[in-house]
């Protein structure tokens, strides 16, 4: 069951509304004046699909009717609707409120949307769906959809190359506009922001009760019984199972803040439904996008974010990711090698690389569940509970033996993990006649015993 109410007075849903009509002047959307005077008459919070989709938040649309007095005509009162989107903690469901209030995504979610892309966004434009509404555990964003934004893959949650491209491009912007806003305030942003980029998702020495390392740990679970199905692992099933948890456990370190390179604000959880894009008129080709979901917010180096995104990245699109950054930097007057040189790009590419694998795995054995699994996880407490604390390896075990897509896509990331035979090498190169740095690619034979 969803909310019916809103915790917001009158003054603050209006202002929430004058603000958005004032947006769509700005931006020049639907409307060619502000309302001088306008009346709330009515709000609904609608569901936005029949079962819930949220994992660590409830998913509505708030429409509000108002009626409306322009300035050009005193006697032009007409009645309009407005639509929102909303995000707020499952109040109702104290089991599941328990563990957000641990894990802290709504606190970090809010900060970053109040304090952070505000400023960031000032500089070259947005990443994220405008924020009219960020406290009291409730966002309220503008609808996307109706702005005629949407996902861009299927449930496997593979994006070719366009909507990668895409993404990448609003990623260097939020990175760029990082760094661009701790000059301009000679300081860091987790200096001037430490609660908005708290590590959460992978707190360095937590005890093994806490609730992050259990569901760590109960995600590595479901990949060893996964790994025991596999023909293709049996040989060295045993060293593998050894190894998988200390490999895993790398993400730990390497999500932090780093001393050896450059950080920025970092979305921590760029899979596929986190982000949103707007199509050219013939509706296929992806020429913009918005990054939702900020809950896992850090301060860390930039390629923990691309490496996530891209998971096997290629040459390609490693140059134009920072080329589009070293223009962005040379727009405001700044040399990007004073913060991240070509050498350190690359250096940090076979760092971190390792963490796109972990990640993918960890997010993905969860995100591409079948809709039928999904359905009775959001439905009720126990469901929530259960894949998080008790029957996680059930679950999945069933989706793997029942669901080709999620069991093709699991193998496929298993098998960039713990390659048995061949195992892509990237290497630098620099081109003595133009002196500038490429990525070479070849394989190599690998002993995984």
């Amino acid at each position: 069951m969803g909310a019916t109410t809103l915790e917001l007075s009158f003054r603050e849903l209006q202002e929430l509304c004058f603000n958005y009509l004032k947006d769509c002047i700005v931006f020049k959307e639907e409307l060619t004046v502000v309302p001088t005077d306008f009346h709330i008459l009515k709000y609904e919070l609608n569901p936005i699909a029949e079962h819930p989709a949220g994992y660590l938040g409830l998913h509505q649309y708030l429409v509000v009717e108002f009626s409306n007095i322009c300035k050009n005509n005193r006697n032009d009162e007409t009645n309009k609707v407005l639509r929102f989107f909303t995000k707020s903690a499952p109040m109702e469901i104290p089991s599941r409120m328990a563990y957000l209030e641990e894990f802290g995504v709504f606190k970090k979610e809010i900060l970053v949307y109040r304090e952070i892309l505000p400023h960031l966004e000032q500089i070259f434009g947005q990443v994220a769906p405008r924020c009219y509404y960020a406290n009291k555990n409730l966002l309220i964003f503008e609808d996307l959809m109706h702005k005629g934004y949407r996902m861009g893959a299927k449930r496997d949650g593979v994006l070719d190359y366009g909507h990668l491209s895409c993404a990448i491009k609003s990623l260097a912007k939020m990175h760029a506009a990082s760094l661009v806003y701790e000059r301009k305030m000679k300081s860091k942003i987790n200096g001037l922001h430490p609660d908005a980029v708290v590590e959460n998702a992978y707190p360095l020495n937590v005890k093994t009760s806490h609730m992050r390392y259990q569901n760590f740990s109960n995600a590595v679970k479901v990949i060893e019984e996964i790994l025991k199905l596999l023909p293709k692992y049996e040989k060295n099933l045993k060293d593998i199972l050894h190894q998988l948890p200390e490999k895993m456990q790398k993400i730990f370190e390497l999500s932090q803040t780093s001393s050896k390179y450059c950080n920025v604000l970092s979305h921590a959880d760029l899979w596929a439904n986190n982000i949103m894009f707007k199509y050219s008129l013939e509706g296929h080709k992806p020429i913009d996008c918005r990054f939702v979901d900020f809950q896992l917010a850090r301060y860390a180096p930039p390629m923990v974010d691309l490496i996530t995104l891209l998971t096997i990245p290629t040459s390609r699109e490693f140059r134009k990711y920072y080329e589009c950054m070293l223009q962005l930097t040379q727009r405001e007057n700044l040399s990007l090698d004073q913060f991240l040189t070509q050498e350190q790009f690359y250096a940090s590419l076979e760092e971190f690389r390792i963490c796109g694998l972990i990640e993918s795995l960890l997010f993905s054995h969860l995100t591409i569940l079948p809709e039928e699994s999904t359905r009775s996880l959001t439905s009720s407490a126990d469901g929530f509970s259960d894949f998080f604390n008790r029957k996680r390896i059930d679950i999945c075990l069933k989706a793997f033996h029942t669901d080709k897509v999620y069991q093709t896509r699991l193998c496929d990331m298993l098998e960039d993990l713990l390659p048995r035979e061949l195992k892509l090498t990237t290497i630098v190169v620099i081109d003595e006649q133009t002196n500038k740095l490429t990525l070479n690619r070849f394989r190599i034979q690998v002993d995984n015993g």
